[in-house]
């Protein structure tokens, strides 16, 4: 019977570390470590309870973190965020492996939850040139670390299927060199591209495209840089040579979709975010965006079907939230959309967009009281938001505060509100009056 101390699960997002986490396979088979690792689409029903049971079964979990993996884990949906939560559950020997400069700064809006903790954990960098050191360190040193958590049997009727996937991942082969380093530019772009910098990304995604042309996650978010950068056409044809290497990829159809929906092709998009959900079942942006898609075209009912499923998928998705409440605010349901407004803000009070429209709903119930502390509040996070200053001088006006009504118009025209809309003469007007009134008074 294998050593339950030599059983290790890896865990990694294949769409930024697939390479690296087929060296780490690779390495802990050469020494005799009895390793699992899914290089499959993570599957539904069945297959799902075969991974967990995966992690349940083995002593060590080894989680890959590169610049990119941690960045939905925040989505209760998400498949690595249901494994790490499983390891940690569970007590495993849990080991991040900090590959290609990630660094946990970059990721705490992400780690919620129990997933708080990971930052915590005791981890294990590799450096690109100093893998074989790392490896050997992490053998002999993080594997050998206690696990106090009760180690279950894979169950008979499962073993075929387990068989097959360490099987299918053993036939894999080994990364070349020009793949490792390809796999290194690409996480470089994701972190420039995280910073803003999306012409950087750009030149680090060619540059990974130059080592391995065939590298469908090079094109993929070569594409996302390209659509920061408004070139939708060029985008779009990243996004199609991605799904041309892998006809499976989600993300490449989720973001030519994106591409279509901004460049007004809004069928298309449509079709793309379908043909992602048919891949990836429990996509929640996906469903949002197929919702805005939707929004585009002026069907508001199936729009909000899509921002359902969304919120199904992802409980704490604030965006699914706010992108309701517009449209039931468009449909000319004040108070459903309050309620959307509330949550999306519970979830991120940081919303500025969310307070404002909300402010707008309060504003057509005859709610000015709580317009106006909306509207303060979005100023509180945004003090040039102009139309914010035009909308609360509306509701103060209403509530009889002319005064206050007074300063919100004038610091309206004065950050060019009235200029960049048109209405500069008719603020100006509504200025005159009010002050008429006030001296009168």
């Amino acid at each position: 019977m294998p050593d339950a101390g030599q059983s290790v699960f890896i865990s990694y997002r294949r769409s930024v570390s697939s390479f690296i986490a087929r060296a780490v396979f690779m390495d802990l088979r050469a020494h005799d470590y009895d390793v699992f690792m899914d290089v499959e689409t993570i599957d539904a029903g069945e297959f799902r309870t075969v991974i967990l049971n995966q992690i349940a079964a083995r002593a060590h979990f080894l989680l890959i973190l590169t610049p990119g993996t941690l960045d939905r884990v925040n989505e209760p949906g998400d498949w690595l965020r249901t494994e790490i939560e499983h390891a940690l559950s569970l007590q495993r020997n849990i080991v991040p492996l900090l590959v290609n400069n990630f660094d946990f700064k970059d990721t705490e809006p992400f780690l919620t939850g129990e997933l708080s903790r990971l930052s915590g954990i005791n981890a294990l960098e590799v450096p690109h040139s100093y893998f074989d050191a790392a490896m050997e360190r992490m053998r002999t040193r993080f594997l050998r670390q206690q696990t106090y958590g009760e180690i279950v049997p894979t169950p008979p009727a499962e073993r075929a299927e387990v068989e097959r996937k360490i099987n299918e991942a053993a036939s894999r082969p080994a990364p070349t060199e020009q793949q490792l380093e390809a796999a290194e530019r690409l996480n470089r772009g994701l972190a420039l591209q995280s910073s803003g910098d999306y012409d950087g990304a750009f030149a680090a995604y060619t540059d990974a495209l130059r080592l391995n042309p065939q590298f469908a996650e090079g094109y993929c978010y070569r594409g996302t840089a390209r659509h920061e950068r408004r070139e939708f056409t060029a985008a779009i044809a990243d996004f199609t040579q991605a799904m041309r290497l892998n006809p499976n990829f989600a993300e490449a159809y989720y973001h030519r979709g994106a591409a279509l929906r901004d460049d007004g092709k809004l069928d298309e998009a449509i079709i793309d975010f379908t043909a992602a959900l048919h891949i990836s079942p429990y996509y929640a942006e996906a469903y949002l965006s197929r919702g805005n898609a939707y929004v585009d075209k002026g069907d508001y009912d199936a729009a909000i079907a899509n921002y359902y499923q969304a919120l199904r998928f992802n409980p704490g998705y604030a965006e699914a939230y706010y992108s309701r409440a517009n449209v039931y605010a468009e449909k000319g349901d004040p108070d459903a959309a309050i309620v959307d407004y509330s949550e999306a803000l519970r979830l991120n009070p940081q919303l500025v967009e969310a307070y404002y429209n909300r402010a707008i709903a309060r504003s057509d119930q005859g709610d000015y009281k709580g317009a106006i502390e909306d509207y303060s509040e979005a100023l509180r996070l945004n003090p040039r938001f102009s139309h914010a200053y035009y909308n609360r001088g509306i509701a103060r006006k209403a509530k009889g505060d002319l005064k206050g009504a007074i300063s919100d118009y004038q610091t309206y025209l004065d950050l060019g509100g009235g200029r960049r809309y048109g209405d500069q003469a008719e603020v100006e007007q509504i200025l005159r009056g009010l002050k008429g009134m006030v001296e009168r008074s």
